[in-house]
């Protein structure tokens, strides 16, 4: 058997891992194939493109404060008596019984 020099060392590239056949290298890396590409993603022309939502007019009087308060008491409502739902159903219904008490626009 032939001694290694001190200058020689069994280095494998980064790429490089052995295979399970003796003495060939398998390299690791992206597959060549035209399956795997991919073509880039479309941009959205203007009509597409999602429009931000505006601040919808809670009608005469009504604003944010009102609904907080109004959910604050339905949802102590319906925790007391075990009814179901959730903070969002609280402030529909809030929402919902203030535009109706508003009457008409």
């Amino acid at each position: 058997m032939a001694k290694k020099s001190k200058g020689m060392r069994n280095e494998l590239s980064a790429d490089a891992v052995p295979s399970d056949k003796a003495g060939k290298m398998k390299t690791l890396g992206r597959s060549t194939s035209a399956k795997g590409k991919k073509s880039p993603p479309r941009k959205k022309s203007a009509a597409q493109k999602p429009k931000p939502l505006a601040a919808a007019p809670l009608g005469p009087d009504l604003n944010d404060e009102q609904i907080r308060m109004r959910a604050y008491f339905i949802a102590e409502r319906r925790k007391r008596f075990d009814l179901p739902g959730d903070a969002n159903s609280d402030w529909l219904e809030a929402k919902r019984q203030l535009l109706s008490e508003s009457g008409p626009l």
